[in-house]
Parts: structure tokens; sequence; C-alpha cells
């Protein structure tokens, strides 16, 4: 009977011993949520700033390729005077060096240079300089510029992105929030 009794009391520490050890104490598992939330907040800064820099790649990207399809739609203006017999350079361009144009992919012709227009591109199924769709944050503006006699046209498409003004070419980089593409195109 005495061993008995025993051995029930060891039994009874032992589970008691180990059941004393089993959990965290409540200083511990404060200790490790600071611990972690400090972790947290300290990489919370590299997040924020990844994401900027991606809006501001893609913000980069988007508007290269619509200074790009600027020079494009006149390239295309172009090609086809000539495919209908006319003049490349038609009545469907300004007569002379132009500033401040803007043609979409539904125009005939390079409209609206020197008069106030808004440049802005609403998006609509395509960025285009319609009243219709919704206003994005890009505009654009088409830069004519006739050398030799008419026969050579140097076309310069700006997009800025986020307001302010369109600056010089020589301005014109990710810092102003500008993009731009130029191409001299001849009569062929």
């Amino acid at each position: 009977m005495k061993k008995q009794l025993q051995s029930m009391l060891v039994d009874r520490l032992r589970k008691a011993k180990f059941n004393k050890h089993a959990g965290f104490s409540f200083m511990e598992v404060m200790l490790s949520v600071f611990v972690l939330s400090i972790g947290i907040v300290g990489v919370m800064p590299l997040f924020v700033s990844s994401l900027r820099e991606s809006l501001d790649i893609r913000d980069q990207v988007v508007a290269s390729m619509l200074a790009q399809e600027g020079i494009e739609l006149v390239q295309n203006l172009r090609d086809n005077n000539r495919v209908r017999g006319e003049t490349a350079f038609q009545s469907n361009f300004p007569n002379s060096s132009q500033d401040n144009c803007r043609i979409d992919y539904n125009d005939s012709d390079v409209s609206d240079c020197n008069n106030g227009h808004s440049y802005t591109l609403n998006l609509n199924g395509y960025y285009a300089h319609t009243n219709s769709g919704t206003a994005t944050k890009f505009q654009r503006k088409i830069t004519l510029d006739f050398k030799v006699s008419n026969t050579q046209l140097v076309v310069t498409s700006i997009v800025i992105w986020g307001g302010g003004a369109f600056p010089a070419i020589s301005d014109c980089n990710t810092a102003h929030k500008c993009a731009y593409a130029s191409l001299i195109l001849t009569k062929w």
C-alpha cells in the first residue's frame, strides 16, 4: 500500500510539473507580439515604396506607348493620303509649322492646333481626345514642324501625366512625368 501511494504521488507530481510548463505565460505572448509588430512596421515602408515605384513605372510605360501612338497616327494619315493618290501632306495637315495639335483613331486630319484645346486623353475602349469616356491623367500634344520647303515633317508627340504644363523636349523625362517620341516623315 505504501508503494502504491508513493507511485500515485510521483505520477501526480509528474503530471503537475508537465502541466505547469505546457503553455506560454502572458508575458511571453506579449513579448512575441511586440517583436513581431516591430518587424512588420519595419518592413511596411518597403512595401509602400515598392508599390509606388511599380505605379510610376506603369505610368511611364503607358505614356511612352501613347507618345509612340501619336507619331504612328500622323504617319498613318500621311500613308493614307499617298494611297488615295494625294500629296503626302495634304490639306488634312496644317499648312505651316504648328504646335499643340491632336489626332485620334477616328480623325481624318490633324486638328485643333493653337486654339487652347484641352489635351486630356479619355479612356473609352482606347485613349482618345474625345468628350466621352473616363478622363485619365495622361495628356498628349503633337508638334508638327515642316522642314526643307514642305518635303519633310518633324512630328513630335509629348505625353505628360499627373497634371502640370508641357515641358520643353530637353526637359521631358520621367522626373518631370513626361515621355516623348519624335520622327521625321518625308513625302516619299
